[in-house]
């Protein structure tokens, strides 16, 4: 075993085992199969410049367009969004 790997495994050793499950999802993360899914138009919407949709008037929703949905708030401290069921 190289040293760098040898640290790792050392490193096991000391994480809480309520963390281990974190470890085990990035672990998975990393070997892993890199595969790209974005398609051109993916990729074509990311990129997009969205700087004038100012110039845009805003969409009127009419009655019956929405349908009910489940509340959700965004949490900016954290980058959460949390649904309330």
């Amino acid at each position: 075993m190289n040293i760098l790997r040898t640290q790792v495994v050392q490193s096991l050793e000391v994480i809480p085992d309520e963390r281990l499950g974190e470890v085990l999802d990035f672990l998975n993360y990393l070997v892993r199969p890199q595969t790209n899914s974005q398609t051109q138009q993916d990729r074509d919407w990311l990129e997009s410049d969205l700087s004038g949709l100012e110039s845009y008037d805003a969409y009127e929703w009419q009655e019956g367009e929405l349908e009910e949905g489940l509340p959700v708030k965004f949490v900016a401290e954290t980058g959460n969004i949390e649904i309330a069921i």
